[in-house]
């Protein structure tokens, strides 16, 4: 789903700027897996938002965590173009977003949703 077509360069722009909105922070694998996508594209976009100062990246291990970059001078304007963006999506894939599970849970337990950081 591309709602921003027009505004962005690519429709793997709008993926990532709406992954971080919603989860605060994302490497780029995990968010091709999220989205099945393959992770090239991905990985060429997060370099690009991350050479025009939209993202920053923090290297943990072998892996390179990114989100928004708080700095960026129009940061504000931008999160609320993605939550306009993010109200056009399906319920489905927002309520895939807001789920975050990190570590096995024990059997029969049911799933919470837990609402990100940034999701002001």
């Amino acid at each position: 789903m591309f709602v921003l077509k027009g505004i962005l360069r690519a429709e793997s722009q709008e993926k990532i700027l709406i992954y971080l909105l919603v989860r605060g922070k994302g490497y780029g694998k995990g968010i091709a897996e999220f989205y099945a996508v393959p992770t090239n594209p991905i990985q060429k976009q997060l370099a690009r938002l991350e050479s025009d100062g939209v993202v920053v990246c923090q290297t943990v291990g072998s892996v390179r965590n990114y989100e928004l970059n708080p700095r960026y001078p129009f940061m504000e304007p931008l999160k609320q173009l993605l939550k306009s963006a993010l109200e056009a999506y399906p319920a489905s894939i927002k309520n895939q977003l807001l789920i975050q599970r990190t570590r096995p849970r024990k059997a029969g337990k049911a799933l919470e949703l837990v609402k990100a950081r940034g999701n002001d």
